[in-house]
């Protein structure tokens, strides 16, 4: 069980990186400073990416758990 969990947290953090580091410049552009400079915006943004990411994850690791074990 300990390595699929720690494939899954590898998975989530990569993933995470990914998504953070190709939506990051383009959300930022399209919000003015003040307005993304108020928690509200950057707070809608990491959730969604969290989420994006654990859904990635969970199904990567579905997927590796079924072809290898």
């Amino acid at each position: 069980m300990k390595p699929i969990f720690i494939i899954f947290i590898l998975v989530f953090l990569i993933t995470l990186y990914i998504l953070y580091s190709g939506s990051y410049n383009y959300f930022r552009k399209n919000t003015s400073d003040k307005m993304w400079k108020s928690w509200g915006i950057q707070t809608s943004y990491w959730e969604g990416v969290v989420i994006l990411s654990f859904g990635i994850t969970t199904v990567v690791v579905l997927l590796l758990k079924t072809i290898i074990l």
